[in-house]
């Protein structure tokens, strides 16, 4: 598939977009080889990341299909969900911005035409600007409903809570396993070290919302008092060492995608 749509046998060179066939097609490649590659950069667009993660390690045929016809008509399908990019969307050019240069151009093309498709009152029309971040945001509802129109999961729990934390007695319940992807619902801030009063007064503010997914690679574990666990983010996979006071101010719960694989 891919190679075939390298080629530009379905259309026009660069499709609907202001975007180059020739690295969309090398950077689906290199997606499907190593699912967890796939960037989010410095945007907003945390939630689809994850989704597209899990998707292309779970049903890659599906999820470059996606990508193909996303860029080749606008429109591509997550299920029985519908996306459509709209045509202000299709109009931006990639990588004006160092920002928009974060992410490489099919992430981007896959992450913002879900996100643009899902909004009703912010469309997301741009890779960063003012109003990227409320644009961006993915509630539960929604990654409820794009991890269950992939078809990989025999069913999806929403254990999350937008405004009580979980607390680590919930954290430490959850057992990511082969047949199952957990999604966690924390605060960015509880990955930040500030050194300054101020900063670290206005993180705890922050945190009182939740605004980042993350997915979960491995047990939750309480060491003394200390919180250890491995995620999936930006990309990479990481180790988390942090104060339990910190873990719990900013853990909002879990969706848990269950699976026979």
């Amino acid at each position: 598939m891919i190679a075939a749509f390298s080629t530009g046998d379905r259309g026009g060179w660069r499709g609907v977009w202001k975007l180059d066939r020739a690295a969309v097609a090398r950077r689906l490649g290199e997606l499907v080889a190593e699912p967890g590659r796939f960037r989010q950069g410095r945007l907003n667009l945390c939630g689809p990341a994850a989704l597209f993660s899990v998707w292309f390690d779970r049903d890659p045929v599906a999820a470059v299909r996606f990508g193909i016809d996303v860029f080749e008509t606008g429109r591509g399908r997550l299920g029985r969900h519908e996306v459509v990019a709209s045509p202000a969307l299709r109009d931006h050019a990639y990588g004006q911005t160092e920002r928009g240069r974060s992410c490489p151009q099919a992430d981007w093309m896959l992450m913002a035409s879900l996100r643009d498709s899902s909004n009703r009152l912010v469309r997301y029309s741009r890779a960063g600007g003012l109003r990227e971040p409320a644009a961006a945001i993915t509630m539960p509802g929604a990654m409820l409903r794009w991890l269950t129109a992939t078809g990989c999961y025999e069913s999806v729990v929403d254990e999350t809570n937008l405004v009580r934390r979980k607390g680590i007695g919930h954290a430490e319940s959850l057992a990511p396993t082969p047949g199952e992807d957990v999604f966690l619902l924390v605060a960015l801030e509880m990955f930040r070290r500030p050194e300054g009063a101020w900063r670290r007064a206005r993180d705890r503010v922050v945190s009182l919302v939740p605004n980042h997914w993350v997915l979960l690679r491995s047990p939750v574990r309480l060491v003394a008092n200390e919180v250890r666990f491995a995620f999936w983010s930006w990309g990479a996979l990481h180790e988390a060492t942090l104060a339990r006071s910190a873990f719990e101010r900013c853990y909002y719960g879990a969706l848990r995608g269950r699976t026979t694989v």
